[in-house]
């Protein structure tokens, strides 16, 4: 019995995933902040060797070098996203991907 309520309860509790970029421009500015580091560490923090490992070490080294403060970001991200409503995807870490990928551009882009 414990198995099913602990079972009910993690599908029906509301994933962070779920957030979508709207929600994230409306939440505090202190848990948007953090949802966005934590989306950004989650997508290129962690080293993967696959297709996109260079892109990941462009997009960290060109945060880093950019010295982006959590304000410096989070204006960023939000300003972005404000910026282009009907074109990012539903979901925040979507739309903060696509910032980050407007915010650091590809080698030779």
């Amino acid at each position: 019995m414990r198995v099913w309520t602990l079972l009910i309860v993690f599908f029906i509790a509301s994933p962070a995933s779920a957030m979508t970029a709207a929600d994230l421009l409306a939440a505090e500015k202190r848990f948007a902040t953090g949802y966005i580091f934590g989306a950004i560490e989650y997508q290129v923090g962690i080293p993967v060797n696959d297709n996109f490992a260079k892109r990941r070490e462009e997009i960290r080294k060109c945060l880093l070098d950019g010295k982006f403060m959590s304000d410096a970001l989070y204006t960023k991200v939000t300003t972005f996203i404000r910026r282009h409503p009907g074109t990012l995807p539903n979901s925040a870490i979507g739309a903060i991907l696509q910032a980050v990928n407007d915010i650091c551009p590809e080698a030779g882009r």
